[in-house]
């Protein structure tokens, strides 16, 4: 018997056990996506027992509770404010020195502006929950050949469709492949959503898929018109980073603030999928070099990709509870 490992990582029962099959076999839920760029294969779920109560709401309270919204009020200030009994918002309404920028913040969240919120240095992505509907969160996490200009091999999304969570995986068969997938999500995907959630996406995954957008395409889907296409890489779409959520919320509690750590002490559940993220690209090459040999381990890098979408909308509702 021949033993395979990448590094602490023993591949041989994935090697032995799906030797010899298809991707077509192992996952009845694919299709093939064709469009002018060309064709690849896409993997698709959905899920029931992913909650879609998540309380979006409870940022807008927050936000009113939140002096320190009004220019010239810090820590300090605030803390005065509430002591004389102005504890929202709505109550520095009536102030004589705040009115009037009070006012303007209580109009901005009744109007639900975002884009101009996101630039008050005392809001974060996440406060800013109460401007969406659940409908229009799209969970996104990518798996490439390496860290920089590489192909991306594998984009997975999820988002909620009634009472159900749908994870859709988009696989490039070949590289050539690669191109067709972005051709799909910039005109079916992205029109029909208005805020992105990741896991460190904000330093990944959307600047990485901004650089390919550009690369086959000279333009990116996810800036406007005015935006300086190599400086800026998503101001279209809202963005919720959930890494750094956790590192703030949890911060000393904890040795690292990976997505796996996270599913563990927050979800209380551990994958059975343990394939680590750094070695999803040496799988890909192994699988292209002996497609029947190594149908394993893109079975592994699928399933990979598949419980980084799955666990991002639970972490999500314990990070707004």
């Amino acid at each position: 018997m021949d033993n395979y490992k990448f590094e602490s990582f023993d591949i041989t029962p994935l090697v032995e056990k799906y030797h010899g099959q298809r991707l077509e076999d192992l996952y009845q839920n694919h299709r093939i996506i064709k469009n002018h760029m060309g064709e690849f294969i896409e993997f698709f779920w959905e899920e029931e027992d992913i909650p879609n109560d998540i309380n979006l709401f409870k940022t807008q309270k927050k936000m009113l509770y939140n002096l320190k919204t009004v220019s010239y009020i810090g820590d300090f200030i605030e803390k005065k404010l509430k002591q004389r009994g102005i504890r929202t918002l709505i109550d520095l309404k009536y102030h004589l020195n705040y009115s009037s920028p009070a006012k303007q913040i209580l109009n901005l969240i009744k109007k639900k502006d975002y884009r101009t919120l996101v630039t008050n240095r005392y809001v974060t992505d996440l406060d800013l929950s109460f401007c969406f509907k659940i409908e229009e969160f799209l969970f996104i996490d990518i798996e490439t050949l390496g860290i920089i200009d590489n192909p991306v091999i594998l984009v997975g999304i999820g988002f909620f469709e009634g009472k159900k969570f749908k994870i859709h995986l988009f696989f490039a068969r070949e590289l050539e492949e690669e191109i067709a997938i972005y051709e799909h999500l910039r005109t079916k995907i992205f029109p029909y959503f208005r805020c992105f959630i990741t896991y460190n996406g904000k330093t990944f995954d959307i600047p990485y898929l901004a650089n390919r957008f550009l690369y086959f395409f000279d333009e990116n889907p996810m800036i406007s018109e005015k935006d300086q296409p190599y400086e800026i890489c998503n101001t279209k779409f809202h963005h919720i980073d959930l890494y750094h959520h956790c590192r703030r919320m949890y911060k000393g509690q904890y040795n690292n603030f990976s997505l796996t750590t996270m599913e563990e002490k927050l979800l209380k559940w551990t994958r059975d999928n343990t394939l680590p993220s750094n070695l999803v690209g040496l799988c890909y090459r192994k699988y292209k070099e002996k497609p029947k040999r190594y149908i394993g381990l893109i079975k592994e890098v699928i399933e990979h990709n598949y419980y980084d979408i799955y666990s991002m909308p639970l972490i999500l509702k314990i990070l707004l509870a």
